[in-house]
């Protein structure tokens, strides 16, 4: 059976290492704090280990469209890469607890997990560390906050501004950007349940082929994200307005990244340069 051109397509993808340095050039450094602060907490020593998961789960997610859970390595949709280096963990994980059934696969980060989720001080104390990042960013970035309601359907303003400036074009409710190879980045809002926003950005992004529009990468929870750049759930938790128009950008730009990496002629670019 003939593979489906978005799954051939995205499984050229170049990975989260690339990927990651076009984001934070665009001054989007949070997630490798996020990423140091880990490393910090399992140990220099680890710091190899963890880039390698990192880049296994990147890849697993990406060419498996988002559907399964690379750390239970169960998928909805097979990869074309199976990692045998994630296999091996998995085979020797042995830190399994009834109360965290779905652990990761590096144990250090498991600690983490649990100690944020039993250790208020901790917890608390992580919280305040992002939360200063978050806001100095802001600063840094310029970010205008003028016509946040809070409601998810006053969104929309600001992903046309964020959207509109990276060249996507609307298509009455959504934003769209065709790439080579025939895929289509899509941003939409969420605005079902909660009126309100919660937590994080009602924002919905969709990626397909122009072959088979029906058959789509849907990316509506922050996890995904998280997989393709680990880090990256640290702009999801909002609690003010800055903290929103913040996570917005953020999301819009590192999809516009992930859609240009994809690009031919940024690939063969980056070739000549070097």
């Amino acid at each position: 059976m003939e593979e489906h051109p978005l799954l051939r397509t995205v499984a050229n993808w170049p990975g989260r290492g690339s990927t990651e340095l076009a984001f934070e050039a665009l001054g989007f450094t949070i997630l490798k704090a996020r990423q140091n602060r880990i490393i910090q907490f399992c140990g220099e020593q680890r710091s190899e280990l963890l880039n390698r998961y990192w880049d296994e789960i990147a890849l697993e997610t990406m060419q498996s469209l988002g559907q399964g859970d690379p750390d239970q390595r169960a998928f909805v949709i097979q990869p074309r890469y199976r990692s045998a280096f994630l296999d091996e963990l998995f085979a020797a994980r042995d830190f399994v607890e009834p109360q965290f059934p779905c652990p990761p696969l590096v144990k250090c980060l498991f600690d983490r997990f649990k100690k944020i989720y039993l250790d208020a001080e901790f917890r608390d104390n992580e919280v305040a560390f992002f939360s200063q990042l978050r806001k100095a960013e802001s600063d840094r970035l310029g970010i205008q906050t003028m016509g946040w309601s809070g409601r998810k359907r006053d969104v929309a303003p600001f992903i046309e501004k964020f959207c509109s400036a990276l060249a996507f074009e609307r298509h009455r409710n959504r934003w769209r950007k065709k790439v080579d190879g025939g895929l289509v980045f899509e941003v939409g809002v969420d605005l079902g349940g909660n009126p309100y926003c919660i937590g994080r950005p009602p924002l919905i992004f969709r990626i397909f082929h122009v072959d088979d529009p029906k058959y789509v990468f849907s990316i509506m929870h922050v996890a995904v994200f998280d997989r393709l750049v680990p880090g990256f759930d640290v702009y999801a938790h909002c609690r003010d307005a800055s903290d929103y128009v913040l996570a917005i950008r953020a999301y819009i730009e590192l999809f516009n990244v992930i859609a240009g990496s994809f690009s031919s002629r940024r690939i063969e670019g980056r070739r000549t340069k070097a």
